[in-house]
């Protein structure tokens, strides 16, 4: 999988790629919550793609993806806040090895949301995204 994450890609693998793999095995079995703790004072970070378990015995070997940024529900009006809790953005899909790069790039560019990519993935078969 580390070296699906690494190979340059776009359409004609003219991006190297710029993934940052980290092991640390002491994190084993760490919530998605003590995750994004973690890696909440980075403000470059956007998104972040974590193998564990589910992503190892799967054959679609999704990894799970995490939004780093949340909307600040402190300065809503009541109606926003509503509609927000009503109907919460996703916190997480899972992604094949191979759309990690064009979720981070959409991401990071604002191109796309995390929650259309989300949607996108509820309509997969096995509930992984795939490059598109």
């Amino acid at each position: 999988m580390v070296g699906e994450l690494r190979r340059p890609w776009g359409p004609s693998g003219e991006h190297p790629s710029t993934v940052q793999v980290v092991h640390a095995p002491a994190w084993s079995g760490a919530t998605t919550d003590e995750v994004l703790a973690a890696v909440d004072e980075d403000a470059y970070l956007c998104v972040v793609f974590l193998s564990e378990r589910h992503t190892r015995e799967s054959p679609a070997r999704g990894l799970l993806t995490m939004p780093t940024i949340w909307e600040d529900e402190g300065d809503l009006d009541p109606v926003s806040y509503r509609e927000l809790t009503d109907s919460p953005e996703p916190r997480e899909f899972r992604a094949a090895p191979a759309a990690v790069h064009g979720i981070h790039v959409n991401l990071t560019l604002g191109t796309m949301g995390f929650a259309e990519f989300a949607a996108a993935v509820s309509a997969e078969p096995d509930q992984v995204l795939r490059p598109f």
